[in-house]
């Protein structure tokens, strides 16, 4: 009876833990690089061995984004000189937030009071532009 009594005991233990970390936990945000960020330039004629595309590993993404009650978090794992964000509401086409930052390393931005739809969240620098969507 001991033993059947701390299974049961262990799995609705676990159960709970499940159901916090999904009631708790932040969204992902996918982000994508622009469609126009995908063209090679330079590239003239035919591919040779010497001039294509090399396999690699994965590549570890340079930002990262999440959303959290209301909240967009962007983490910044590469040091960028300067960088704008804008959050566009993609349901009534508003530009939400636009914001310039200097050398940023993580930063919030507060969408409460905001209407939920669907947004995108665009993210600009000398280096790189990517995009990503959620919803609120």
């Amino acid at each position: 009876m001991k033993k059947v009594s701390f299974i049961l005991l262990s799995l609705l233990i676990l159960s709970i833990s499940v159901n916090a970390q999904f009631a708790f936990s932040s969204t992902k945000i996918m982000l994508t690089q622009k469609d126009g960020d995908r063209d090679i330039s330079g590239q003239e004629g035919d591919i040779t061995p010497e001039n294509a595309p090399k396999a690699r590993s994965s590549v570890s993404q340079p930002i990262c984004a999440s959303l959290y009650n209301k909240v967009v978090t962007i983490d910044f794992q590469t040091v960028f000189s300067t960088v704008t964000v804008n959050i566009t509401n993609e349901t009534t086409g508003e530009i939400v937030s636009s914001e310039l930052f200097i050398n940023p390393t993580s930063l919030s931005i507060d969408l409460n009071g905001k209407d939920t739809g669907d947004y995108m969240v665009e993210i600009i620098s000398n280096e790189i532009s990517l995009e990503g969507h959620f919803s609120l």
